[in-house]
C-alpha cells in the first residue's frame, strides 16, 4: 500500500465513495500528467480535488502558484499539514456549489492571483463533476488556458462522441464548442486507492478555441431540452422553448445531427420568433 494511503487510515480517514475518493497514487501516472501539462515557471496552477496533496507538491516544485479546493475537510487538513508550501494556497469548498456556477471564492482568490500569469489546470477531476467543472471553465468563470486531468472514462466518452454514438449529448456539443479536446490515454482503474469501479481517462481541454456570438446560455438551454427528450423531433424541443423552426432538419432527432447543424436549428429558430 501506498505510504500515504497508510498515512490516512491512521489517521482514521476512510474514502467515501459517494464523493468520489479515489486517489491517484502512481507515481509514474502522476509524473506522466504533469509532463503532459507542460506548466511554466510562472504559471498559476489550478486544481480541483486536493486529495492527500500527491498531486499538489508536484504542481507546486513547477508553477509559480497553485491554487488547490478540497470539499472534505479532513483531506483539507491533512494536506495543509503535510505540504507546508509559500506558494501552495488551500481552499476548503465545494469547487461548483450550484452544478454550473464555479465557487465565487475560489475564483476572486485566483483572479487576484494572475496579475497576467496563464491559467493552467491540472486535476484529478472528482468523478462526479469533472465534467461541469470543464465547462464552467470553457464558459470563461475562469480565464484558463488550458486543462488536463482524469475523468471518468463514460464521462470523457461523452466529450468525444459524435452523432449516433450512445455516449453523444450536451456535455460534449457545449464543451467542443468552445474549447478544443483531446482524450490522450485510457487510465487504469488499479492506479487509483481504493480501486473504483469503472476506468478513467487523461484528458486535455483547450479553452478559447472558439467565440461563440449570441445568446450562450438560451443555446444552452436548448441543446439541453433537445436531449432531455432525445427520441424526440426538434420541432417539439423547439416549441417547448417558444420557437419555431420548419427547415430541413424539423423531423430529426438531435442524437442525428452534428453541433454545426444543431446550431444552425437554433440559430434559424430564434430569427423565426
Amino acid at each position: 500500500m501506498n505510504h500515504l494511503a497508510q498515512d490516512l487510515l491512521d489517521a482514521g480517514f476512510r474514502p467515501n465513495r459517494r464523493l468520489g475518493q479515489n486517489f491517484l497514487f502512481d507515481q509514474n501516472f502522476l509524473d506522466l500528467m504533469v509532463r503532459e501539462a507542460a506548466l511554466g515557471p510562472d504559471d498559476v496552477a489550478l486544481e480541483f480535488g486536493t486529495g492527500p496533496g500527491q498531486l499538489t507538491e508536484r504542481l507546486a516544485a513547477r508553477a509559480a502558484f497553485v491554487h488547490t479546493i478540497e470539499i472534505e475537510p479532513r483531506l483539507h487538513e491533512f494536506a495543509r499539514g503535510r505540504l507546508v508550501l509559500p506558494n501552495v494556497h488551500f481552499h476548503l469548498g465545494d469547487a461548483i456549489p450550484g452544478g454550473d456556477r464555479l465557487n465565487p471564492e475560489l475564483c476572486e482568490a485566483v483572479g487576484k492571483r494572475l496579475g497576467g500569469r496563464r491559467l493552467r489546470v491540472v486535476s484529478n477531476f472528482p468523478y462526479s463533476v469533472g465534467g461541469s467543472i470543464l465547462l464552467a471553465l470553457a464558459e470563461g468563470q475562469l480565464p484558463a488556458f488550458d486543462a488536463v486531468g482524469t475523468l471518468q472514462k463514460e464521462v470523457a466518452e461523452r466529450l468525444a462522441a459524435g452523432p449516433g454514438d450512445e455516449a453523444y449529448g450536451p456535455l460534449g456539443i457545449l464543451l467542443r464548442r468552445l474549447a478544443r479536446v483531446e482524450v490522450l490515454r485510457d487510465v487504469a482503474r488499479q492506479l487509483f486507492w481504493p480501486v473504483p469501479r469503472v476506468d478513467s481517462a487523461l484528458v486535455r481541454v483547450t479553452f478559447g478555441a472558439a467565440r461563440f456570438e449570441g445568446d450562450w446560455k438560451g443555446y444552452r438551454q436548448f441543446v439541453k431540452l433537445a436531449f432531455s427528450q432525445r427520441r424526440k423531433t426538434l420541432t417539439a424541443g423547439l416549441r417547448k422553448l417558444g420557437l419555431a423552426y420548419s427547415g430541413v432538419h424539423a423531423r430529426c432527432r438531435p442524437e442525428d445531427l452534428s453541433p454545426e447543424e444543431l446550431e444552425d436549428v437554433w440559430r434559424e429558430g430564434t430569427r423565426a420568433r
